[in-house]
């Protein structure tokens, strides 16, 4: 019984490393989430408001690995092209563009205050290590996003190789 707990978390945390390695998107959402998260700290949320945020993000990641899940599972049912298999994948993303236009109007809701804006850049200006630091951390950001992995295409086209397809 332990065994198979076990091996659920396993197959869970698998399903998640796999969707970061093949899912731009996924890695777009999780740096976003990470830099919100950052910076909230310049703010004075409180413990519901952090609650809600985490919830938002939470939205927005777990649509977007409901996405990758309906894409392989209609790649795998309808191989070709096929006009419903399309309504499944857009309506999928469409559910992850509308999680993410939700966060987005979140933020605002929380993060739109000119005065800590300018604290925020304040605290940039301060010491020069502090900006160096944020781009260096928008440079691996860019890298883990875009470079880091390969695409979606070349995985697949490397998984038919190997099975001989």
């Amino acid at each position: 019984m332990l065994k198979s707990l076990l091996n659920s978390f396993k197959y869970a945390f698998c399903g998640i490393v796999s969707s970061v390695i093949r899912e731009r998107n996924l890695r777009i959402h999780i740096v976003a989430a990470s830099y919100v998260l950052w910076f909230s700290r310049f703010y004075e949320l409180t413990k519901i408001e952090y609650a809600i945020l985490f919830l938002v993000i939470a939205f927005v990641i777990v649509s977007e690995l409901i996405n990758t899940a309906i894409e392989a599972a209609v790649d795998i049912l309808s191989p070709s092209d096929n006009a419903n298999a399309k309504i499944s994948k857009d309506a999928a993303s469409g559910a992850v563009l509308f999680s993410a236009i939700c966060a987005i109007a979140v933020g605002i809701i929380f993060f739109a205050d000119k005065v800590v804006l300018l604290e925020i850049i304040e605290y940039f200006k301060l010491r020069l290590i502090r900006p160096v630091i944020l781009v260096l951390s928008l440079i691996i950001s860019i890298i883990f996003i875009f470079f880091l992995f390969k695409s979606k295409d070349q995985v697949n086209m490397k998984e038919k190789q190997i099975n001989g397809e």
